[in-house]
Formats: C-alpha cells, structure tokens, sequence
C-alpha cells in the first residue's frame, strides 16, 4: 500500500513506484466518518437520458453526443497538456533548486577552506605577536637597565666633578696660603711696590 497524506475532507493514497514518471495517478477515497465523494459524475447512458447528452447552441441546433464527447476528449486533452507542462515546470525547478543547492555547498566548501586557511593565519600570527612581545619585554627589560646605568654614571660623573671641584678649591687655598707665607717670611711689603 502506498502513504496517505490528509487534504482536508480527502485522503490521497499514493501507489505509484518511487522511480519519477511524467503523469503520477492521485486516487483520491473518502474517509469513514465522512460522506461517499465521487469525483467522476458520470452520466447515465439510457436512451431516455439523451436529452442530457445534447446541449442548445444560442442558434437553436442541437449538439450530439459525438460532439459532447469530442469537447470532453479536448478538455482532457487541455487538462493532460497542463499537467504535463506543471510537471515540466516542476521538474525544471527542482533541477534549478538542486543546481542553487549545489552552488550553495560548494560555496561552503570554498568558505570552509578559507576558513581553515584563516585559522593557519591566525596561529602563526599569534606566534609571532607571542614572539614580538618577548622580545619588546627584553629590549624594555634592557632599556631600564641601560637607563639605570645612564643615572648611575650620570651620577658618578657629577660625583667625580664636585670632587675635582673641591680638589681645586682646596689647591687654590694651598697656593694662596703658600703665596701668603712666602710674602710673611720674605717681609715683602705689596704696598711699597705701589
């Protein structure tokens, strides 16, 4: 037995193999709790019925069953067309959705390779950026000590000059005082050069 999908008042068995052909049948059967359906009214073919099978035209003659008949083969004809051009066009947009499907998927392959190509960035870069930031701890690390030295001999330096400061202050006051001695004991008067 084929499935059954519930339309509304109406049960649709599908029978058909899975294999896809140009026309499916639709067997359509009515539930139990609901009235007999009959899609098909078909009319009764006793002679006393005829009157039904003919139709007045507007000019008052009388179409025959013959041509009754012909406008049901037509209308038939009409309706198979239709459905095979609904199945053509179902047909081409299923093979249009497969084709967007298809594109769709290989854009996420080209994405996910992207992706993947990406990351291998992303980690060397961080390795790098890992690598660069060591090495700017270790040059700052340096600077302060290089900068610490610089204050430290910065430091000697103006040690080392108040030193020689002090030193030729004190050589001054030696010559000066020596100076003073040598006039003190040599009686030198600096008035009577004048």
């Amino acid at each position: 037995m084929g499935e059954l999908k519930i339309r509304g008042n109406l049960v649709e068995e599908k029978t058909w193999s899975k294999i896809p052909t140009l026309i499916k049948p639709i067997p359509l059967r009515a539930q139990p709790w609901q009235k007999h359906f009959n899609p098909l009214h078909k009319l009764p073919t006793i002679p006393e019925n005829d009157h039904i099978l003919t139709e007045e035209n507007p000019n008052g003659d009388h179409n025959t069953s013959n041509e009754v008949q012909a406008n049901i083969e037509q209308e038939m004809k009409n309706k198979f067309k239709r459905i095979v051009s609904n199945r053509h066009a179902a047909r081409r947009s299923r093979l249009k959705k497969l084709a967007y499907i298809d594109e769709l998927e290989n854009e996420l392959k080209s994405y996910e390779r992207k992706k993947e190509v990406l990351h291998g960035q992303i980690a060397e870069q961080r390795k790098k950026h890992l690598s660069l930031e060591i090495e700017n701890h270790t040059l700052k690390f340096h600077l302060a000590a290089r900068e610490k030295q610089r204050i430290l001999q910065e430091v000697e330096i103006e040690k080392n000059r108040a030193e020689v400061d002090r030193m030729f202050q004190v050589h001054r006051r030696m010559v000066n005082f020596r100076s003073l001695q040598l006039m003190t004991n040599s009686n030198f008067n600096p008035s009577a050069l004048a």
